[in-house]
């Protein structure tokens, strides 16, 4: 699990060498710009199972949502735009 800065645009790379990956590991990068890090591709590559940031910006944009409006939005919804907006 990465949470840290690295991987995001301005800080390039990756938190994790390469070699450490391996196809039993599940790998999640909390990065959402770029979602597609350089940690994710090469646990891509090594086969393991990942997970990007796009649900995290989604349900962090969310939660703000609903503390300054007070208004419940459609986080599927959401997750569509986003995917769309990536797919674009």
């Amino acid at each position: 699990m990465n949470a840290t800065p690295i991987g995001m645009s301005g800080h390039p790379g990756s938190p994790v060498p390469a070699g450490l990956l391996r196809p039993d590991l599940w790998v999640a990068d909390v990065v959402y710009r770029p979602l597609r890090t350089e940690l994710l591709e090469q646990a891509r590559a090594a086969g393991c199972r990942t997970l990007d940031g796009g649900g995290m910006v989604v349900f962090q944009a969310a939660h703000a949502f609903r503390l300054f409006t007070g208004l419940t939005p459609d986080t599927d919804r959401m997750l569509a735009h986003l995917s769309d907006l990536v797919a674009a």
